[in-house]
This record gives C-alpha cells, sequence and structure tokens, in this order.
C-alpha cells in the first residue's frame, strides 16, 4: 500500500470525526435560556421576560447549517477517496477506501433527504 493512499484514508477518516461532530453539535440547542447560564437567573427572578421561541430565526436554522457544512465535508471526503482510488488502485488500496469512504456515502444517503423534506422557515 502507498503512503499516498494511507495518508488519504486517514485524513478521510478524521473527517469522518468532523462530520460526526458538527451533526451533534447542530442537535444541541442554542437558545440562551436553555443554558445553565441562565438558571441562576430564572430561579431568582420569577417575573422575568418570556424565552424566544426555539422557531425564531436564529435558532430554527442552526441545525440546519451545520447539517449542509457535514454533508459538504461528506462529499470532499469522496472526492478526495475517488481522486486517490483513481491514482491508486490495485485491490488492497481500492478495499481500505472504500471501506473509509462507506460511512460518508451512507451519511450522505441518510441526511440529504431528510434536510431537503426539513421546511424552511418563512422570511420576514
Amino acid at each position: 500500500m502507498s503512503g499516498e493512499a494511507a495518508f488519504a484514508a486517514g485524513y478521510v477518516l478524521v473527517l469522518l470525526g468532523v462530520v460526526v461532530a458538527l451533526n451533534s453539535y447542530g442537535r444541541k440547542p442554542t437558545s440562551a435560556w436553555a443554558s445553565r447560564v441562565f438558571a441562576g437567573y430564572r430561579r431568582a427572578v420569577p417575573d422575568a421576560p418570556e424565552p424566544a421561541d426555539p422557531a425564531d430565526w436564529p435558532h430554527s436554522e442552526v441545525g440546519r447549517f451545520h447539517g449542509v457544512i457535514a454533508l459538504s465535508i461528506a462529499a470532499i471526503a469522496l472526492v478526495l477517496v475517488g481522486g486517490v482510488m483513481f491514482r491508486h488502485h490495485r485491490p488492497p488500496e481500492v478495499a481500505i477506501l472504500v471501506a473509509v469512504a462507506l460511512p460518508h456515502c451512507l451519511l450522505l444517503g441518510r441526511r440529504i433527504p431528510r434536510l431537503l423534506r426539513q421546511p424552511a422557515p418563512p422570511l420576514g
């Protein structure tokens, strides 16, 4: 196995870790009222103003933003694997590169339809 193919396989695995981290970060609530910083304030001030609706603009788009960035990174990883397979196409190299590209393919196949079905919030 060539060093270039091994480096590319390792890099694609690192990109998989970045994709997983972005997906998990996109699922966290972004409302300031959901944080632990304001927990004491909410207890101390019973007549505090109502928190913003989580469907309001900046909070409703955080998950979609992180999802699109994660999908872009997964697509870049697949392009990288394709380029390396074009240069190094011996069977052991192809097997390892396909093995590290498979999670990205599964992620793209699962997340793209879900992201396209999710309605965009109204503007204004």
